[in-house]
């Protein structure tokens, strides 16, 4: 965010917490779709007005970025400044709406981390008749002694967390990309 400057410092009591700095900035958390704000603890974009800056002042600059507000104030370290949980989350223009479910690809990939017997995956997004769809492939490690049963472990946890039913399918091994610098493991069709 160069159009802005620094906006936020971590919280000395708290690592992975942000402060915005609220005596340089307006800051508000709106959902990227609407505009309007959302309710603590709710993923939103960050919207920022410069206090200070008078040759090139923003007037709610949608940064584009997703964060989360914490509703405690003041904070553990005596901070009444807004806090954000986790820092920046992702990034709006990396999210997709599935049956009415805001996905952010970052959310999906820290749930299916969680699985030991994972080795890759891929995901498609795909849109027929207006409806957009998501679908998962997995490969299990070579250790895995059920893959059948880790896909279903896994579709039921992306069920209980996003409310969503998302197909997990197991694919051979060794068939899904490897990639040797950043991953491309969505794909939208």
């Amino acid at each position: 965010m160069t159009e802005t400057g620094p906006v936020t410092y971590e919280c000395p009591k708290q690592p992975g917490i942000l402060h915005v700095i609220e005596s340089a900035y307006i800051a508000e958390i709106v959902n990227p779709q609407t505009g309007k704000k959302v309710s603590a603890e709710e993923t939103g974009e960050l919207v920022l007005t410069t206090l200070g800056r008078t040759g090139s002042p923003l007037l709610r600059y949608r940064t584009g970025d997703l964060v989360q507000r914490i509703e405690n104030s003041p904070c553990i370290c005596a901070s009444y400044e807004l806090a954000l949980r986790g820092g920046i989350l992702g990034r709006t223009d990396d999210m997709f709406v599935v049956r009415g479910v805001n996905i952010h690809p970052s959310a999906i990939e820290e749930v299916l981390r969680r699985f030991d017997d994972l080795a890759e995956f891929q995901a498609s997004v795909t849109t027929q008749n207006c409806m957009t769809e998501l679908s998962l492939r997995i490969e299990t490690k070579s250790n895995c002694k059920d893959p059948e049963k880790l896909a279903i472990r896994i579709a039921k946890e992306l069920q209980t967390i996003f409310s969503l039913r998302v197909p997990v399918v197991v694919a051979a091994p060794g068939t899904l990309p490897r990639f040797e610098m950043k991953a491309k493991r969505w794909i939208r069709e």
